[in-house]
């Protein structure tokens, strides 16, 4: 399969563009609707983050995607100075607060979470569902 990779500016109107393409992608290479809904979700979290976060001066975002058959990988780097991620993963969230839940939902709806290069590179994968077996009925239920 081929790969794929661009580069959007790092402004709130390039997440849809990048997340749409990021969809494309996964459903080139067979995902099903509920893994490609997954996909749409963490990728535009981690987008949505790189755009806040990550680019100063709307800087550029590079999105990156391979799939090897099994696995996609989707890697969002940015411009920015990067966060401290091993510190993220101890803090405790506010129940009642209303923004905050970017990392808790990529962890939640991909196989694996991953930052990379000071925390300004996420590595995202999700694993295709194998295609279910066809029915196969008895005789004696036909």
């Amino acid at each position: 399969m081929v790969e794929y990779r661009a580069q959007f500016r790092g402004s709130p109107g390039s997440v849809r563009a990048a997340r749409r393409a990021v969809v494309d992608y996964a459903r080139l290479c067979g995902f099903d609707t509920t893994q490609t809904y997954e996909i749409a979700l963490g990728t535009g979290e981690a987008l949505a983050n790189a755009v806040e976060h990550g680019t100063k001066d709307l800087g550029f975002i590079t999105v990156s995607c391979r799939f090897d058959g099994s696995d996609m990988t989707i890697e969002i780097s940015d411009e920015g100075p990067g966060f401290d991620f091993g510190g993220v993963a101890q803090r405790r969230r506010d129940p009642d607060a209303v923004r905050g839940f970017g990392i808790s939902i990529m962890h939640s709806v991909m196989d694996d979470v991953r930052y990379e290069r000071h925390g300004n590179c996420v590595r995202l994968r999700k694993r295709r569902a194998s295609p279910a077996a066809p029915a196969v009925r008895s005789e004696r239920e036909a």
